[in-house]
């Protein structure tokens, strides 16, 4: 299952990928963001970078994950917040993707808000609040996963990236992944991706939560 929503952030890591200028500031510090991670230690350095960025930035983060993904401006706020945090990023060669950056924000928003700790509530359904529209298949299941098994989404955010219990969240996580997908789609997803997924679907629907409904603003 390919999503326009991928394909986006891939064009915009190229994008950035073309800009020697962001090596020279820091020759200690290289961000290869054409080169997703994909070895343990180069997840974990990704997540550390992702989630010091939302620590730093939290405002500018925020606003970024509020964008639609597919919106214009997008892939333009993605490297503008990755150009301005080099600070953020390990000595050495950091492998860089879109999608996992992302996620490692959203989880270090969620982290900053209470709402990791308390996702089932932070995210049930309101029947008082407009529906909240998934712009994806991607993000179809994720909300659906997270809405329809949010104890388990907790316990996965709460996991090590790239850790055995990781791996042991997600498998426990699969059968509900599999009820969330629309008939006849099947998902092609590594567990990365799958976790960046669940942590975006995850920050959107508590965003959405916690909007003031129309009532309450007139």
């Amino acid at each position: 299952m390919k999503s326009p929503w991928l394909g986006s952030l891939a064009a915009a890591l190229l994008a950035l990928a073309a800009q020697p200028a962001l090596a020279q500031r820091d020759p200690a510090r290289s961000m290869r963001l054409d080169d997703p991670p994909s070895l343990p230690e180069d997840l974990r350095k990704l997540d550390r970078f992702s989630r010091c960025v939302a620590q730093r930035q939290a405002n500018p983060s925020a606003a970024l994950l509020a964008m639609d993904f597919r919106a214009e401006g997008y892939e333009s706020g993605l490297r503008r917040l990755a150009q301005g945090n080099r600070g953020c990023a390990p000595l050495g060669r950091l492998a860089f993707g879109g999608v996992l950056f992302a996620g490692g924000m959203a989880e270090a928003l969620l982290q900053r808000s209470g709402a990791s700790m308390d996702v089932a509530a932070r995210t049930a359904l309101d029947p008082a609040r407009p529906p909240l529209q998934a712009r994806d298949e991607n993000e179809l299941m994720g909300i659906c996963t997270v809405r329809a098994a949010p104890a388990l989404v907790q316990g996965l955010l709460a996991t090590e990236v790239a850790s055995p219990e990781e791996a042991a969240a997600i498998r426990a996580l699969m059968p509900q992944v599999g009820q969330c997908l629309t008939a006849g789609i099947n998902l092609r997803v590594n567990r990365p991706a799958l976790r960046a997924a669940l942590a975006l679907a995850t920050y959107r629907i508590v965003q959405h939560n916690a909007a003031a409904t129309p009532a309450a603003r007139n």
